[in-house]
């Protein structure tokens, strides 16, 4: 495990977190659901009362929604400075509960000298009995534009939106699989699958055309056991589906058409408590340094994560509450889609393929010099690659796998004498080089 960077913000959050950075890896901003943080940790311009109903009023909610996955971020092609975030809240207050509407509001980090403002807010995108949350989106296979897609509350129905430089609109909705209980829902780091976990369906699995928007090929995986929470995230390499069941954790191979045969529980909570909070299993995120963190349910500043998600079985090897917070968190992690995805090369509409093509550049070592530990820093890559750290002699001291789509790695090289090492990355045919003085 690396260093936790901590920044007290403005605003507080309870399930609903969604941020942005820029290509750089500056924050710009971040929304709890009901109030839009800038980077000044303030308030942004006309970034209050997101998603109007009772539910989202201070009387309720004053710390953020309590909705898993009801924000998304993603910035409009081809800008600069445009930002589109999605947003949904629950427009009901007794049992069962939807949501009618789904918005989105329009930033432009341009203004109020760089912090950004609210230039369209809740501007009504669509409505119908949805789900409150489970917004994913994924890469259009031009590399450039987003399918946006949320589903309904009981039945079958997605709903596709395409984000693209001119704006966002609806494309079509499709009946398919079925959906009777409250869920998170993403796509796999390479856009091929779309899956969930959810409360009475337990996973549901997909093939995603990335021209057409649409799914295909429903595979359920029905678990015998009383779900109460239902977090979801892929293996970096696409291969696995993850979910959470409060004292469970499962995986499942979405490469396979029975995917039920695949199924494995690869995590048992082990009774540990945090004062009277039980350290259980709740929300999954992939993380950039290719793990998959977990939140627990109850307000703790603990945290689990899978160290290899992209092995089989208990091979992935699951640390509990291994991750202490300088904070307490509420079960929130945020939402983010693979921002890195090109074009898919081949394809019927990779019109846009070479704008959005990943390249090699050099590497960042942080510390260096350092005295044990240090961070690898790299553009992410489609294919799984290695790392090798080797002395002035030429041997090999040191060999570890690079998850694809990931984009740091920690290292710990406390136990090595003093002194150079190489170090050597490779992914496919290329190879990239630096140096890490050990002080």
């Amino acid at each position: 495990m690396g260093r936790l960077d901590y920044e007290n913000r403005a605003i507080d959050f309870d399930y609903t977190g969604t941020t942005i950075a820029d290509t750089a890896g500056n924050f710009l901003f971040a929304t709890n659901g009901v109030t839009i943080l800038n980077n000044a940790n303030d308030t942004m311009q006309n970034g209050t009362g997101l998603s109007p109903s009772t539910y989202s009023s201070p009387q309720w909610f004053g710390d953020g929604l309590r909705i898993p996955q009801a924000t998304l971020i993603l910035p409009l092609p081809g800008s600069a400075n445009l930002y589109y975030l999605f947003h949904m809240t629950v427009d009901t207050i007794n049992i069962p509960i939807y949501s009618y509407y789904f918005y989105y509001s329009l930033i432009d980090m341009s203004l109020d000298g760089g912090n950004g403002a609210v230039v369209a807010k809740n501007q009504l995108l669509y409505t119908g009995l949805f789900s409150p949350g489970g917004i994913a989106a994924c890469k259009h296979a031009n590399g450039r534009d987003w399918w946006i897609t949320i589903h309904d509350e009981l039945g079958s129905d997605f709903h596709f939106f395409l984000l693209t430089p001119v704006g966002v609109i609806f494309m079509h909705s499709q009946t398919i699989g079925i959906r009777d209980g409250l869920g998170t829902y993403c796509f796999s780091p390479d856009g091929t699958k779309f899956g969930g976990y959810n409360t009475v369906d337990d996973f549901e699995i997909f093939d995603f055309d990335r021209c057409s928007g649409m799914l295909s090929n429903f595979r359920q995986v029905v678990i015998n056991d009383s779900t109460s929470w239902f977090g979801s995230a892929f293996s970096p390499n696409s291969q696995y589906l993850y979910g959470s069941s409060l004292r469970y954790l499962y995986q499942v191979d979405v490469t396979s058409n029975q995917p039920d045969t695949t199924f494995k529980i690869v995590g048992i909570w082990d009774g540990t408590y945090y004062n009277t909070h039980p350290a259980t299993f709740g929300l999954l995120g992939l993380a950039p340094d290719g793990k998959i963190y977990i939140t627990t349910p109850g307000t703790t500043p603990l945290m689990h994560y899978i160290e290899y998600p992209d092995s089989n079985g208990i091979a992935c090897n699951v640390i509990q509450h291994s991750v202490t917070l300088p904070v307490y968190n509420s079960a929130t992690v945020p939402n983010h889609p693979n921002y890195f995805l090109g074009a898919l090369v081949g394809s019927l509409c990779d019109s846009l393929v070479g704008s959005n093509e990943l390249s090699i550049n050099p590497i960042k070592i942080q510390p260096n010099p350092t005295q044990g530990i240090f961070q690898i820093v790299y553009p992410p890559q489609s294919q799984n690659g290695s790392m090798e750290l080797i002395d002035l002699f030429g041997k090999i001291i040191v060999v570890e796998q690079i998850p694809p789509w990931s984009q740091l790695k920690n290292v710990d090289i406390s136990e090595l004498s003093s002194g150079i090492y190489i170090l050597k990355i490779l992914w496919g045919n290329n190879v990239v080089y630096g140096k890490v003085m050990k002080e």
